[in-house]
């Protein structure tokens, strides 16, 4: 790599390897003491295997190291006493004045002092608070240091601008309060850095215009003004968490600690977070513990060789397509083959410089993130898909579980989409779901999750959500859809909406599955109700007295199963009207003062009319026109059902039958 004071290398990490160069050069020197002692056992003829190969060792580690941090020469003269003692030939002992005088020029390079005014670097995370309040400003800047963090605290927006001249924070945390463009600007001068800054606004009681203004300008996630500063500082590290995940994982393989330690200050500026092991042994646990995207493995190391670590990765299914970058200062054409023939993907020389190290490897990466990708993006919506929404929601709910925050899951489904199919065309339809696509992606924050479930489901992970604001977010969405105009080649304009229901983490379920099951039972509700509508899980929607309409009427004679069936409809969230016969049903369900009803539950055996006569009139009177039935009946042969079916009922259910089977039956019915 360029020196650490060459002006071409980025400032904060030429000084964060000057600052390392400090910590290594002891032991660099120590390395050199090695050397010496070396030679003078050979001028003594007393140099034995294990301190000649001691000595190889350490010039080899000199050689790849000092000129990684900036020490070129020392780096060529190590290499020239790494080639005087390897191998197992006797050593020309004519050639000793000259190595000494190599080991002292050597020890000179080693022992120069780090150029001057290089600074400590903080590398800590730095959280930036914009408050007009100065002693809340303080007392949240003290609760973000507590917390592990650099602070910045700016009273007001024109003294934070003034900050951000010599600083990047990763988070901000700003106060709307004062309103009016200034803070709007502050806001996207921010969001406009590379990378972005994540802006939490601190609001109180803030309109939803007010809200829309932010977002637009972003802002990333709201968070109420009454917080505490230690809820403040913990909303700030959740997102600093959250960004650290989402960083390239990198594993690197060398016995030089100093090796490693710059690896680290040159590759994590890049986006990447290195993890680094100086024994082989520990390869493999890490392996498993880091699940990394890229692998480094030093070429030459004692044992084990890099070449044979990778052999093992390509051995493995779990890790055959990982990635795999080696460091080596052999760079003959047999090393290079055998590197290749081992599963390698590409190769930098010792002493690295910096640049191709960092050019080599985020190439890999790049490979890496478009192949996985297509692997985890829905194709036709751009969406994530399934896989990568449970594994997101995963990392959410470890977040969740850290720093008790709440977490939602939201499920939407599209309204008579099979309608707009049938009438316009797949293709209209598949631009529809794109159009819906781009809305969810343009409204979210960065750290939801919006993913394509299936059809025309689509699954939100709302971190930091209730279930009572994932609601409301999601109702604010609902109304932008419900104004969207989507037109069609030939200019025929339609609109579309959706329905939704919203579920939470450790309120209404600990696992995935659960939600999602109380969140598709809350969509069937809305869709029962009317559809165009966004409720949260468990809730029984509210009715009027004066509406004469009806979800469900029960036709059953038996108040056992009567008693069973109108309890399940009522936890369903569906209101129900008891029936004991045929006869009774028919003058509730036909006639010029009949009770509207969506649907019917209606057993065949009935005392008086049967089920049977009974569905006959309500043929010849057109309520099936608007009313469904589902026929319930103990004998499921098939000329009964049949039957049932002909005479204008959709669905049979045979008795004894399974409740949570026919509330599903009940909920595809009312939905249809």
């Amino acid at each position: 790599m360029k020196g650490a004071g060459d002006p071409a290398v980025d400032p904060e990490v030429a000084a964060e390897l000057q600052a390392l160069w400090g910590r290594f050069q002891g032991q660099m020197l120590a390395r050199v003491e090695t050397l010496d002692e070396a030679l003078a056992a050979l001028v003594e003829v007393r140099l034995d295997e294990e301190l000649r190969r001691r000595a190889e060792r350490d010039a080899h580690r000199l050689a790849g190291s000092a000129g990684t941090f900036g020490r070129h020469r020392a780096s060529v003269l190590a290499r020239c006493l790494e080639e005087l003692f390897e191998g197992s030939a006797p050593i020309d002992r004519t050639a000793v004045p000259d190595a000494l005088a190599q080991v002292e020029s050597l020890r000179d390079e080693l022992a120069s002092a780090p150029s001057a005014g290089s600074p400590d670097v903080d590398v800590r995370p730095l959280v930036l608070v914009v408050h007009r309040d100065a002693e809340l400003a303080g007392a949240i800047g003290l609760a973000v240091e507590a917390r592990g963090l650099a602070s910045h605290v700016a009273e007001g927006v024109s003294v934070a601008h003034a900050a951000l001249a010599g600083a990047h924070p990763a988070v901000a945390l700003v106060d709307l309060g004062e309103g009016g463009d200034g803070v709007l600007d502050l806001v996207r001068e921010l969001s406009a850095r590379t990378p972005p800054v994540a802006v939490l606004a601190l609001t109180s009681g803030a309109g939803f215009l007010d809200r829309v203004d932010a977002v637009r300008a972003g802002v990333q996630g709201f968070l109420p003004g009454s917080l505490a500063p230690s809820e403040l500082a913990g909303a700030a590290v959740a997102i600093i968490e959250a960004a650290q995940l989402d960083r390239w994982r990198l594993l690197a393989v060398d016995d030089d600690p100093s090796v490693l330690a710059a690896l680290v200050a040159l590759l994590e500026p890049a986006g990447s977070t290195v993890t680094g092991v100086t024994e082989p042994e520990g390869f493999w646990a890490a392996l498993r513990e880091t699940t990394p995207d890229l692998v480094i493995l030093d070429l030459d190391m004692p044992e084990v060789s890099g070449i044979e670590l990778c052999r093992l990765l390509r051995a493995d299914p779990r890790w055959a397509a990982l990635p795999v970058v080696f460091l080596t200062s052999q760079v003959g054409r047999d090393t290079i083959e055998a590197v290749f023939a081992a599963g390698a993907d590409d190769y930098v020389r010792k002493p690295v410089v910096g640049s191709e190290l960092v050019t080599r490897v985020t190439n890999r990466l790049e490979r890496t993130r478009i192949l996985r990708a297509l692997a985890e993006t829905d194709p036709l919506t751009g969406l994530a898909n399934r896989r990568k929404f449970e594994a997101q929601w995963n990392r959410l709910q470890a977040m969740a579980d850290r720093y008790d925050q709440p977490l939602s899951f939201a499920l939407l489904d599209m309204d008579h989409f099979r309608d707009v199919n049938n009438r316009y065309g797949h293709e209209v339809g598949d631009v529809v779901l794109q159009r819906i696509a781009q809305l969810l992606l343009e409204r979210f924050r960065g750290e939801d999750v919006v993913a394509r479930w299936g059809g025309e489901e689509i699954s939100l992970a709302l971190y930091g959500m209730t279930r009572t604001d994932g609601v409301r977010r999601v109702s604010e969405l609902l109304a932008v859809v419900c104004d969207e105009v989507m037109v069609t080649p030939d200019r025929q304009s339609f609109r579309v909406s959706f329905s939704g229901g919203v579920s939470e983490y450790k309120v209404d379920g600990d696992g995935l599955r659960d939600l999602y099951q109380r969140a598709d039972e809350a969509l069937y509700v809305a869709k029962a109700l009317g559809r165009e509508r966004v409720l949260p899980a468990g809730q029984q929607p509210e009715r009027h007295d004066d509406d004469p309409s009806v979800d469900v009427v029960v036709v059953e004679d038996d108040d056992v199963v009567a008693e069973l069936l109108t309890h399940a409809l009522s936890g369903g969230g569906y209101s129900s009207l008891r029936v004991r016969d045929g006869q009774t049903a028919v003058g509730l369900l036909t006639g010029a003062s009949r009770r509207p009803a969506r649907l019917v539950l209606l057993d065949i055996s009935l005392p008086g009319l049967d089920g049977f006569t009974v569905l006959e009139h309500l043929r010849r009177e057109g309520v099936l026109e608007a009313t469904r039935v589902i026929v319930l009946t103990a004998r499921s042969s098939e000329s009964e059902i049949l039957r049932a079916l002909e005479a204008g009922a959709i669905d049979h259910v045979g008795k004894p039958f399974s409740l949570p089977v026919l509330m599903q039956r009940v909920r595809r019915a009312l939905a249809g």
